[in-house]
């Protein structure tokens, strides 16, 4: 799966499962944890492979801010303060899945790859 997919993918994902837990949930349940975790990681991943010169193509959406958060869970999952990650999973994908549609839209329905 191109990293694109998977990065849309994840956030489907995350607002399906969201939409069906709640914070509390999340915070005593490790499963539920591991399976945020793991699309976070994913959304991360997706944003730290792209080229610097793609980045600045699309400046709205928050680059670093993603690899900041992939950084955070890769090097130092274990100090996460779960509630944060329930925040970024709960509020702010819908946005991010916007921009990621859009990017999609420019970039690959012309068969052009970075």
């Amino acid at each position: 799966m191109r990293r694109e997919a998977a990065a849309l993918q994840a956030i489907a994902e995350l607002k399906e499962f969201v939409s069906q837990t709640s914070q509390e949930k999340l915070l005593a349940d490790r499963m539920q944890q591991s399976f945020v975790f793991h699309r976070l990681v994913i959304l991360g991943e997706a944003a730290v492979s792209l080229s610097k010169a793609f980045q600045s193509k699309y400046p709205e959406v928050p680059w670093p801010g993603l690899i900041s958060l992939r950084n955070r869970l890769v090097h130092a999952y274990f100090d996460l303060d779960m509630a944060l990650l329930w925040g970024v999973a709960s509020s702010r994908l819908d946005e991010l899945r916007r921009q990621s549609e859009h990017i999609l839209d420019a970039e690959f329905s012309r068969g052009i790859e970075s």
